[in-house]
């Protein structure tokens, strides 16, 4: 197959007794039994040691055949191409064996398909010609160790979201913000988790698992462990901490009663591509969110001049919120919809603005498919009741649709022949990435557990297929995928993602009013987007004069990265100074140094300072740097002590020379360019 840019064709070395794959800027390595023994990105070490099974049995600690290739069971290649690679190896013990079928694609994420069984007898004791020891294959527990090393997992981000149980007793309870952070000073634990990543602002290790198939954790709020030790941060996953129930038999005839158990999941190394020199990808508008406007967007556009402002302001990419289509999420347009699109594409290509409109994760009940689609592809709790129901003009409920049912195919042929029916510029897409919970067993989610209960399964495959097709397809018609996310980073899904669009959970309490200072260590894990590969734009509600467009724009750039400007009056016109700031200064020939790493001080502990840093051919050093005030105190008199030898301060507001003492207003900030 093609394998779409940015990525590579995978390729696999086999070395000795081990299978390296090499994909676009990692490596993953395989040993002797199958177990990833090697994770490196951008060329560091991940693990502190290989991957590990721990297991007890009949009370003992296991003790696995590792005299490879003596015992004839070392790894092998399966199949290989460009697009993916298939290596299987196996484990045994005393009395029982684990297989691992893995598939390792040129994204970067790996399958593991993980076999549990209990050993079986050779033809010698089958026929009684050799002794047959008699056991019993009780398996006590049985757990998959991740140790990476300390200085790679400073960060953990979750999904979904719940409380995080510390060894001493103490919780921390669920909230907004929690989903992302640092990780605990203490061992801590968490339940099921679909998506979890260990990492820090630059790389990191994501885990992931569609359902708890199997699972028998001791403790659900345990199911997953991370445990701090000497030298590295251990992710301890709880596959089974008693004898599986589905083998309930005689004991001593477990290696004929008991059949194989399957575990599923994954992993994959982040960022999950290169992240661009100059984040700063495009000058977007994005209309009628948040900031609502009354009335149509041909007509909004149309009058007063605003295709020509949008040109004024700089902008090079309007997105338009979910009323240019009168069905939500719907592809087949209404004969208004296919003129109100046709013509503000028509007036944007003109001045050179890029077009992407909005799509989603519903399926509307204005659809003319609505009756005979919804059975099948809607996402349903566990009661059957169908998830969602947002309502909007036109008046309509828009329930949560699946991508793991024919919608996905009828979604991606719908975008691809709106992309050459009206040479749209690719997508802005609504909580699409979103790998939810679905119970919809029409469709083939959830399944069932030993007890007859109905579980969910979380669509990480579905939603990670449907984006690799339609980044293909957008791709090919030299298209763009932008995505909001919430209270998630899919990163399953990111290798097909050009740009996020993040913040509602970290302003939740910030545009109500409060006194507390914004959560930089949420932030950083969450929305910097470096250590995930993939660029990020902060979305800004404002709820003045509680909270502000330039408060957003404080917190970002902090941050290393900016708001996008939802009002065609002041936030644009906020913005497009913002975005000449930045066009004078050589981002993509510049370092960033934030707050964190560059060893700037200022007077008051609230007050944080990141820049980009470019050298000149000569030597000499210029900084473009953002002072913020992560606060809600008004600072007076705050000093800025950098470790380089400073010539000149220009405060960008004025373009006037200023000192290395300044007021910044609560959650404020001043952009300097220092030489």
């Amino acid at each position: 197959m093609r394998i779409t840019k940015p990525f590579l064709p995978l390729r696999v070395e086999t070395n000795d007794l081990s299978h390296k794959v090499n994909v676009a800027g990692r490596s993953y390595t395989f040993g002797a039994d199958g177990m990833i023994k090697s994770v490196i990105v951008e060329g560091q070490e991940l693990l502190a040691e290989p991957m590990k099974i721990i297991m007890i049995e009949d009370g003992k600690e296991s003790v696995f055949d590792n005299n490879y290739p003596d015992n004839e069971s070392e790894s092998f290649i399966q199949s290989r191409s460009d697009e993916k690679a298939i290596i299987c190896g196996c484990k045994q013990s005393d009395r029982f064996i684990i297989n691992f079928c893995t598939t390792v694609k040129y994204d970067g994420n790996i399958d593991i398909d993980m076999r549990l069984m209990t050993r079986g007898r050779t033809v010698a004791q089958i026929f009684g010609l050799d002794k047959f020891n008699e056991l019993l294959y009780k398996l006590d527990h049985l757990w998959l160790e991740v140790p990476l090393k300390k200085e790679i997992a400073a960060m953990y981000h979750m999904y979904d979201n719940s409380d995080i149980y510390l060894k001493d007793g103490g919780i921390i309870p669920k909230g907004r913000t929690t989903t992302s952070g640092m990780i605990p000073e203490i061992d801590a634990a968490v339940p099921f988790k679909s998506l979890l990543w260990l990492g820090n602002d630059a790389k990191g290790l994501g885990w992931f698992a569609e359902k708890c198939k199997n699972w028998q954790p001791k403790d659900e709020n345990r199911a997953i462990e991370i445990i701090r030790k000497e030298e590295s941060i251990v992710l301890r996953i709880h596959l089974l901490d008693s004898h599986p129930i589905s083998w309930n038999g005689d004991l001593k005839r477990g290696y004929t009663d008991f059949k194989p158990i399957e575990f599923q999941f994954g992993f994959i190394a982040t960022p999950v591509k290169q992240f661009p020199e100059n984040p700063y990808i495009h000058k977007a508008f994005h209309v009628d969110c948040g900031i609502k406007i009354k009335g149509n967007y041909m007509d909004f556009f149309a009058s007063e001049n605003r295709f020509d402002r949008l040109v004024e302001k700089g902008v090079d990419t309007l997105i338009l919120h979910e009323k240019w289509n009168k069905s939500q999420n719907w592809f087949d347009l209404s004969e208004y919809t296919a003129k109100q699109l046709s013509y503000i594409v028509d007036e944007c290509h003109k001045r050179g603005i890029k077009v992407l409109p909005y799509f989603g994760y519903e399926i509307s009940t204005l659809s003319p498919e609505w009756t005979n689609l919804k059975e099948n592809v809607v996402y349903r709790y566990e009661d059957g009741t169908m998830l969602g129901g947002w309502w909007r003009v036109p008046f309509q409920r828009d329930h949560k649709v699946c991508y793991n049912s024919e919608y996905a195919d009828l979604f991606i042929d719908g975008i691809a022949k709106l992309m050459d029916t009206y040479n749209i510029d690719g997508v802005y897409l609504d909580g699409t990435a979103m790998p939810r919970c679905c119970y919809n067993i029409e469709h083939g989610c959830g399944w069932y557990n030993e007890k007859g209960e109905l579980k969910g399964t979380y669509t990480i495959k579905a939603v990670r297929d449907l984006f690799e097709r339609l980044y293909k397809e957008v791709k090919h018609r030299g298209g763009h995928v932008n995505v909001h996310a919430s209270g998630y980073v899919n990163y399953t899904a990111l290798p097909y993602i050009d740009q996020l669009w993040m913040g509602e959970d970290l302003q939740f309490e910030l545009n109500k009013g409060t006194d507390k200072d914004v959560n930089i260590d949420y932030f950083r894990a969450e929305y910097s987007g470096r250590n995930m590969g993939v660029p990020v734009e902060f979305i800004a509600y404002e709820n003045r004069p509680v909270w502000t467009f330039e408060q957003a724009l404080s917190c970002s750039i902090l941050h290393g990265i900016l708001p996008r400007p939802n009002d065609i009056e002041y936030p644009l016109t906020l913005m497009s100074k913002v975005w000449k700031i930045f066009d004078s200064f050589p981002i993509a020939l510049s370092e960033w140094m934030p707050y964190w790493k560059n060893g700037a001080e200022t007077t008051h502990e609230k007050v944080k300072v990141s820049y980009y840093k470019y050298t000149t051919i000569t030597g000499k050093t210029q900084l473009l740097a953002f002072l913020v005030n992560i606060s809600s105190q008004d600072i007076k008199n705050v000093t800025l002590k950098i470790n380089e030898n400073v010539s000149d301060i220009i405060n960008t507001e004025t373009m006037e020379a200023t000192g290395f003492t300044l007021d910044i207003n609560p959650y404020g900030y001043k952009i300097l360019y220092i030489s």
